[in-house]
């Protein structure tokens, strides 16, 4: 027969040429050791080779539902980041970078440990926190079609996982923190705190201007090409870049401790030794961060522009700001004959 001639040939040319058989022999037992230690995991049953529960492109997603039915927030992907619906037809801008690390711990879970499948008999709903006022949370395309949906129940003991129902009402226990990564429901969770908003790179700052009761003297920052210009009590005077940017930067940073979506919570009057403001102007836009108040504990209330809500912030994170040493700005003084 055709195959014991080709099995005979075969075998007569590995006698022939001994350094074939030798390289086939370490082949083999190269694979069967691979096998057998599986360095890298890959035929291990172990919870990141399981299945994920949502097996899409991060880039896909163009919103998100999370939070208990009627106090869902809605977050939709727009040109420059994310905006949060939620309440009263609200609408704000959303933290990128908590919106980001939700996405990365979801397309982390993995179906691994199934507690309860359709088939089986139940257990009850209330032993993982699915007893029926559990959150929501489903990614949709930009078409809104649905991407994948679960059930949010409650932390495992000793804070080893979250409690999820899938689509086919299966629980699962899986190793994420998925109240820490959703705000646990809160609405507010996803709203950005950041009282100067995440505007892109290409909106270039021209102008910071600071000036509060609590000193003196205001003074401001002008662009001059590539280097900045510190203005104070009619000097100017070439400032630092690295110190000018660092300053910028720490403005554009300043993240509220609290939002406060209640428009009943007390605001009292802002004590006039109090009173500040900080501008920064840019080649499109003009931004303010004034308070409007203060809480029964002393922290500042601001309302940022066209939005319902406030938010808070403890006086002690603007000290380094409206206290700055400007002296850690100056390289040299230049001559001027403006007065201010």
């Amino acid at each position: 027969m055709k195959w014991r001639e080709l099995l005979g040939s075969n075998l007569q040319r590995i006698r022939n040429y001994p350094g074939i058989s030798l390289f086939l022999l370490n082949l083999f037992l190269g694979i069967l050791l691979l096998l057998v230690r599986d360095p890298f995991g890959k035929f291990q049953n172990t919870y990141a080779n399981a299945d994920p529960f949502f097996d899409l492109d991060p880039e896909k997603i163009q919103t998100i539902i999370s939070g208990r039915k009627g106090q869902e927030s809605i977050l939709n992907r727009d040109l420059d980041g994310w905006t949060v619906h939620f309440a009263q037809d609200q609408n704000a801008p959303g933290d990128r970078a908590r919106i980001e690390e939700l996405i990365r711990t979801c397309l982390s879970m993995r179906k691994f440990t199934l507690l309860s499948d359709s088939n089986s008999q139940p257990s009850p709903l209330e032993e993982f926190g699915l007893d029926g006022d559990e959150p929501i949370l489903e990614f949709k395309d930009v078409s809104g079609n649905s991407l994948g949906k679960i059930l949010l129940g409650a932390r495992a003991p000793k804070s080893s996982g979250t409690y999820v129902m899938d689509e086919k009402n299966r629980i699962w226990l899986v190793k994420e923190n998925l109240k820490l990564a959703t705000g646990a429901g809160k609405q507010d969770f996803f709203i950005s705190r950041n009282l100067i908003p995440d505007f892109p790179a290409r909106e270039f700052v021209l102008e910071v201007n600071v000036s509060s009761a609590s000193r003196a003297q205001m003074f401001s920052l002008v662009a001059d090409g590539e280097n900045w210009v510190l203005k104070v009590s009619g000097q100017e005077i070439q400032a630092d870049p690295e110190e000018a940017e660092a300053f910028i930067q720490s403005i554009k940073k300043l993240n509220a401790d609290e939002v406060i979506l209640d428009k009943a919570e007390e605001i009292q009057s802002l004590p006039p030794k109090q009173d500040f403001k900080i501008e920064i102007k840019t080649s499109t836009d003009h931004y303010i961060i004034s308070p409007i108040g203060v809480t029964k504990l002393g922290s500042f209330v601001f309302r940022k522009k066209d939005l319902g809500y406030k938010l808070i912030l403890d006086p002690w994170n603007l000290d380094p700001i409206l206290q700055k040493d400007l002296s850690e700005f100056a390289t040299r003084t230049l001559p001027t004959n403006k007065s201010f």
